[in-house]
Protein backbone atom coordinates (compact mmCIF):
# COMPACT_ATOMS: atom_id res chain seq x y z
CA UNK A 1 0.00 0.00 0.00
CA UNK A 2 1.08 3.45 -1.31
CA UNK A 3 1.42 6.15 2.03
CA UNK A 4 -1.63 7.37 3.23
CA UNK A 5 -1.58 11.41 3.56
CA UNK A 6 -4.29 13.57 4.76
CA UNK A 7 -3.49 15.60 1.52
CA UNK A 8 -4.97 12.39 -0.57
CA UNK A 9 -7.72 11.52 1.72
CA UNK A 10 -8.90 14.85 1.41
CA UNK A 11 -8.41 14.78 -2.47
CA UNK A 12 -10.55 11.25 -2.26
CA UNK A 13 -13.55 12.28 -0.03
CA UNK A 14 -14.15 15.16 -2.23
CA UNK A 15 -14.52 12.52 -4.98
CA UNK A 16 -16.77 10.58 -2.54
CA UNK A 17 -18.95 13.32 -2.12
CA UNK A 18 -18.87 14.45 -6.07
CA UNK A 19 -20.24 10.60 -7.01
CA UNK A 20 -23.24 10.91 -3.84
CA UNK A 21 -23.85 14.34 -5.59
CA UNK A 22 -23.11 16.07 -2.01
CA UNK A 23 -21.15 18.85 -0.67
CA UNK A 24 -17.65 18.32 0.64
CA UNK A 25 -17.18 21.64 3.75
CA UNK A 26 -13.42 21.80 4.09
CA UNK A 27 -14.83 24.33 7.50
CA UNK A 28 -16.31 21.21 8.89
CA UNK A 29 -14.30 18.50 7.71
CA UNK A 30 -11.15 18.79 7.35
CA UNK A 31 -10.61 19.62 11.74
CA UNK A 32 -11.87 16.16 12.13
CA UNK A 33 -9.09 14.67 9.65
CA UNK A 34 -6.91 17.36 11.25
CA UNK A 35 -7.59 16.43 15.02
CA UNK A 36 -7.00 12.51 14.45
CA UNK A 37 -4.64 12.82 11.72
CA UNK A 38 -2.89 9.79 12.45
CA UNK A 39 -5.56 7.66 12.31
CA UNK A 40 -6.54 8.40 9.23
CA UNK A 41 -3.49 7.90 7.82
CA UNK A 42 -2.71 4.90 9.23
CA UNK A 43 -5.95 2.88 10.18
CA UNK A 44 -9.15 1.22 8.73
CA UNK A 45 -10.84 3.87 6.78
CA UNK A 46 -14.65 3.46 5.20
CA UNK A 47 -16.42 5.63 3.69
CA UNK A 48 -20.31 5.42 2.72
CA UNK A 49 -23.27 7.36 0.92
CA UNK A 50 -27.45 6.19 1.04
CA UNK A 51 -30.24 5.96 -1.58
CA UNK A 52 -31.85 8.96 0.43
CA UNK A 53 -32.85 12.13 -2.02
CA UNK A 54 -29.44 14.36 -2.66
CA UNK A 55 -31.16 16.90 -0.05
CA UNK A 56 -31.18 14.24 2.81
CA UNK A 57 -28.16 12.41 1.51
CA UNK A 58 -24.39 12.75 3.04
CA UNK A 59 -21.03 10.82 2.59
CA UNK A 60 -19.37 9.42 6.06
CA UNK A 61 -15.92 8.32 6.81
CA UNK A 62 -15.33 5.97 9.63
CA UNK A 63 -11.96 5.79 10.97
CA UNK A 64 -11.33 2.65 13.64
CA UNK A 65 -9.16 2.47 16.68
CA UNK A 66 -7.47 -0.40 18.27
CA UNK A 67 -8.32 0.92 21.84
CA UNK A 68 -10.86 2.66 23.94
CA UNK A 69 -12.95 5.77 22.79
CA UNK A 70 -11.65 8.12 25.55
CA UNK A 71 -9.24 9.64 23.67
CA UNK A 72 -10.52 10.05 20.80
CA UNK A 73 -13.42 11.72 22.40
CA UNK A 74 -11.40 13.42 24.91
CA UNK A 75 -9.38 15.10 21.80
CA UNK A 76 -12.66 15.87 19.58
CA UNK A 77 -13.81 17.33 22.76
CA UNK A 78 -10.94 19.45 23.26
CA UNK A 79 -11.04 20.81 19.58
CA UNK A 80 -14.15 21.97 19.76
CA UNK A 81 -15.50 19.37 17.15
CA UNK A 82 -17.49 17.55 19.87
CA UNK A 83 -19.95 18.73 22.85
CA UNK A 84 -20.89 16.47 25.80
CA UNK A 85 -24.78 17.81 27.28
CA UNK A 86 -25.32 15.03 29.57
CA UNK A 87 -27.29 13.18 27.21
CA UNK A 88 -27.34 9.44 28.77
CA UNK A 89 -25.09 8.32 25.28
CA UNK A 90 -22.34 9.88 27.04
CA UNK A 91 -22.13 7.63 30.19
CA UNK A 92 -23.45 4.80 27.93
CA UNK A 93 -20.18 5.02 26.59
CA UNK A 94 -18.06 6.20 29.56
CA UNK A 95 -19.49 2.75 31.38
CA UNK A 96 -18.97 0.47 28.57
CA UNK A 97 -15.07 2.16 27.86
CA UNK A 98 -14.41 0.92 31.75
CA UNK A 99 -16.02 -2.50 32.05
CA UNK A 100 -15.02 -4.57 29.21
CA UNK A 101 -12.17 -4.26 26.41
CA UNK A 102 -13.44 -2.70 23.11
CA UNK A 103 -11.99 -0.91 20.22
CA UNK A 104 -13.56 2.09 18.81
CA UNK A 105 -14.07 4.56 15.88
CA UNK A 106 -15.31 7.53 14.76
CA UNK A 107 -17.97 8.39 11.66
CA UNK A 108 -17.25 11.99 10.13
CA UNK A 109 -20.11 13.41 8.08
CA UNK A 110 -18.49 15.81 5.28
CA UNK A 111 -20.97 18.29 5.55
CA UNK A 112 -21.73 17.68 9.03
CA UNK A 113 -18.62 16.72 11.38
CA UNK A 114 -18.53 14.35 14.05
CA UNK A 115 -21.59 12.01 13.75
CA UNK A 116 -20.63 8.63 15.18
CA UNK A 117 -18.65 7.15 18.06
CA UNK A 118 -18.38 3.42 17.93
CA UNK A 119 -17.49 0.43 19.99
CA UNK A 120 -16.25 -3.13 18.73
CA UNK A 121 -16.75 -5.67 21.48
CA UNK A 122 -13.51 -8.06 20.10
CA UNK A 123 -15.02 -10.36 22.91
CA UNK A 124 -18.92 -10.43 21.88
CA UNK A 125 -21.25 -9.42 24.77
CA UNK A 126 -25.00 -11.24 25.71
CA UNK A 127 -27.72 -9.26 25.40
CA UNK A 128 -28.17 -9.08 28.73
CA UNK A 129 -24.96 -7.54 29.50
CA UNK A 130 -25.51 -4.97 26.83
CA UNK A 131 -28.89 -3.70 28.03
CA UNK A 132 -27.90 -3.63 31.73
CA UNK A 133 -25.62 -0.59 30.99
CA UNK A 134 -26.47 2.46 32.12
CA UNK A 135 -27.95 4.99 29.62
CA UNK A 136 -28.96 2.26 27.56
CA UNK A 137 -32.85 3.56 25.75
CA UNK A 138 -35.41 1.95 26.88
CA UNK A 139 -36.78 1.22 23.36
CA UNK A 140 -34.09 -1.41 23.09
CA UNK A 141 -34.43 -2.90 26.43
CA UNK A 142 -38.37 -3.24 25.36
CA UNK A 143 -36.98 -5.46 22.21
CA UNK A 144 -34.92 -7.70 24.57
CA UNK A 145 -36.67 -11.07 22.71
CA UNK A 146 -35.96 -9.91 19.38
CA UNK A 147 -32.29 -9.08 19.84
CA UNK A 148 -31.80 -12.37 21.21
CA UNK A 149 -33.75 -14.67 18.79
CA UNK A 150 -32.13 -12.78 16.27
CA UNK A 151 -28.09 -12.69 16.63
CA UNK A 152 -28.49 -13.01 19.93
CA UNK A 153 -24.96 -11.29 20.67
CA UNK A 154 -23.68 -8.33 20.14
CA UNK A 155 -20.83 -7.25 18.38
CA UNK A 156 -20.75 -3.89 17.96
CA UNK A 157 -22.45 -0.45 20.07
CA UNK A 158 -22.53 2.53 18.00
CA UNK A 159 -24.09 6.55 19.30
CA UNK A 160 -25.28 8.84 17.30
CA UNK A 161 -24.38 12.51 18.50
CA UNK A 162 -26.49 13.93 15.38
CA UNK A 163 -29.74 11.68 15.04
CA UNK A 164 -29.14 11.42 19.62
CA UNK A 165 -30.12 7.04 18.45
CA UNK A 166 -28.13 4.19 19.31
CA UNK A 167 -27.08 1.36 16.58
CA UNK A 168 -26.79 -2.14 18.59
CA UNK A 169 -25.02 -4.95 15.67
CA UNK A 170 -25.11 -8.72 16.15
CA UNK A 171 -22.57 -11.20 15.76
CA UNK A 172 -21.19 -11.83 12.73
CA UNK A 173 -22.41 -15.10 11.21
CA UNK A 174 -22.50 -17.22 7.88
CA UNK A 175 -24.40 -16.24 4.61
CA UNK A 176 -27.40 -18.01 4.81
CA UNK A 177 -27.89 -18.25 8.50
CA UNK A 178 -31.07 -15.82 7.83
CA UNK A 179 -33.05 -17.40 5.38
CA UNK A 180 -35.56 -15.23 2.64
CA UNK A 181 -38.56 -16.42 5.31
CA UNK A 182 -36.61 -15.10 8.71
CA UNK A 183 -36.26 -11.59 7.32
CA UNK A 184 -39.32 -11.05 6.12
CA UNK A 185 -40.55 -12.63 9.51
CA UNK A 186 -38.62 -9.73 11.42
CA UNK A 187 -39.84 -6.87 9.48
CA UNK A 188 -43.65 -8.38 9.93
CA UNK A 189 -43.22 -8.40 13.65
CA UNK A 190 -41.55 -5.20 13.59
CA UNK A 191 -44.56 -3.83 11.58
CA UNK A 192 -41.65 -2.11 9.14
CA UNK A 193 -41.53 -2.40 5.01
CA UNK A 194 -41.90 -5.63 3.29
CA UNK A 195 -38.53 -6.72 1.37
CA UNK A 196 -39.51 -6.93 -2.35
CA UNK A 197 -38.26 -10.66 -3.95
CA UNK A 198 -35.45 -8.90 -5.34
CA UNK A 199 -34.43 -7.43 -1.72
CA UNK A 200 -34.57 -11.15 -0.01
CA UNK A 201 -32.86 -12.57 -3.04
CA UNK A 202 -29.93 -10.21 -2.30
CA UNK A 203 -29.94 -10.26 1.70
CA UNK A 204 -29.92 -14.18 1.47
CA UNK A 205 -26.11 -13.29 1.77
CA UNK A 206 -26.21 -10.90 4.79
CA UNK A 207 -23.61 -11.11 7.74
CA UNK A 208 -25.37 -9.86 10.34
CA UNK A 209 -27.99 -7.62 11.39
CA UNK A 210 -28.44 -4.05 12.99
CA UNK A 211 -31.03 -2.36 14.83
CA UNK A 212 -31.77 1.70 15.73
CA UNK A 213 -33.08 2.91 18.81
CA UNK A 214 -33.56 6.25 20.34
CA UNK A 215 -34.34 7.87 23.77
CA UNK A 216 -37.45 9.07 23.03
CA UNK A 217 -39.61 6.31 21.53
CA UNK A 218 -40.52 3.18 22.29
CA UNK A 219 -40.34 1.94 19.00
CA UNK A 220 -37.10 0.33 17.50
CA UNK A 221 -36.14 3.25 14.73
CA UNK A 222 -34.97 0.71 11.92
CA UNK A 223 -32.91 -2.26 10.97
CA UNK A 224 -30.78 -2.74 8.50
CA UNK A 225 -29.14 -6.08 6.63
CA UNK A 226 -25.52 -5.69 5.52
CA UNK A 227 -23.81 -7.88 2.44
CA UNK A 228 -20.32 -7.73 1.75
CA UNK A 229 -19.57 -7.81 -1.75
CA UNK A 230 -17.02 -7.61 -4.42
CA UNK A 231 -17.60 -5.10 -6.72
CA UNK A 232 -18.94 -7.76 -10.13
CA UNK A 233 -21.43 -8.95 -7.29
CA UNK A 234 -22.45 -5.69 -6.03
CA UNK A 235 -26.11 -4.94 -6.66
CA UNK A 236 -25.53 -1.72 -8.66
CA UNK A 237 -28.80 -1.99 -10.56
CA UNK A 238 -30.70 -0.32 -7.67
CA UNK A 239 -29.79 3.08 -7.96
CA UNK A 240 -27.64 5.65 -9.49
CA UNK A 241 -25.79 6.61 -6.58
CA UNK A 242 -24.59 2.86 -5.89
CA UNK A 243 -23.86 2.12 -9.56
CA UNK A 244 -21.58 5.53 -9.41
CA UNK A 245 -19.68 4.76 -5.72
CA UNK A 246 -18.97 1.15 -7.03
CA UNK A 247 -17.37 1.98 -10.50
CA UNK A 248 -15.74 4.86 -9.85
CA UNK A 249 -14.83 5.00 -5.58
CA UNK A 250 -11.35 6.04 -5.11
CA UNK A 251 -9.07 3.41 -2.73
CA UNK A 252 -6.15 4.00 -0.95
CA UNK A 253 -5.42 0.60 -2.34
CA UNK A 254 -7.11 -0.40 -5.51
CA UNK A 255 -5.92 -4.02 -5.61
CA UNK A 256 -8.10 -4.67 -2.13
CA UNK A 257 -11.69 -2.80 -3.23
CA UNK A 258 -14.39 -4.33 -1.39
CA UNK A 259 -17.94 -2.86 -0.59
CA UNK A 260 -20.89 -3.20 1.60
CA UNK A 261 -24.25 -2.88 0.37
CA UNK A 262 -27.21 -2.16 3.25
CA UNK A 263 -30.63 -2.28 2.85
CA UNK A 264 -32.32 -0.43 5.70
CA UNK A 265 -36.02 -0.90 6.50
CA UNK A 266 -38.45 1.30 8.95
CA UNK A 267 -42.09 1.58 9.50
CA UNK A 268 -42.72 3.76 6.24
CA UNK A 269 -39.89 3.49 4.00
CA UNK A 270 -36.72 1.60 2.95
CA UNK A 271 -33.31 3.03 1.19
CA UNK A 272 -30.25 1.56 0.61
CA UNK A 273 -26.09 1.84 2.03
CA UNK A 274 -23.29 1.43 -0.15
CA UNK A 275 -19.89 1.51 1.82
CA UNK A 276 -16.61 1.41 0.22
CA UNK A 277 -13.66 -0.10 1.66
CA UNK A 278 -10.89 2.67 1.93
CA UNK A 279 -7.95 1.28 3.33
CA UNK A 280 -6.68 -1.48 5.78
CA UNK A 281 -10.02 -3.56 5.91
CA UNK A 282 -8.12 -6.51 5.89
CA UNK A 283 -6.47 -5.62 9.39
CA UNK A 284 -9.70 -5.00 10.53
CA UNK A 285 -10.52 -6.19 14.10
CA UNK A 286 -14.32 -7.86 13.41
CA UNK A 287 -16.39 -8.58 16.80
CA UNK A 288 -15.81 -11.94 18.28
CA UNK A 289 -12.94 -12.28 15.54
CA UNK A 290 -14.87 -13.05 12.52
CA UNK A 291 -15.06 -11.30 9.00
CA UNK A 292 -17.84 -11.12 7.00
CA UNK A 293 -16.78 -12.96 3.98
CA UNK A 294 -17.28 -11.14 0.58
CA UNK A 295 -20.05 -12.92 -2.20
Amino acid sequence: MSARTLDRLRKDLQEYARLAEVRYDPAIADPVLETLAELWTSSVVGVRTTTHPVRERDVNARVMHRGGPTELIEKLCAAGLLTYTGHPMEQLLAEIAAEVPVNSGVDLALAGGVQKIWLVFPELLSVERVLGFAGIPESARAHADHLSRYGGRIGILAVDFDARTMNLYSNVFEPGHLAPADITGILAELDFTAPTDTELALLARTFNLYRTFSWTSSHMERICFPVRCEPSSFPTHLDPVLARFVAEAPFAAPETRGFVFYAAYGPTDRYYKVQAEYAGVRAATFPGGTAPRPT
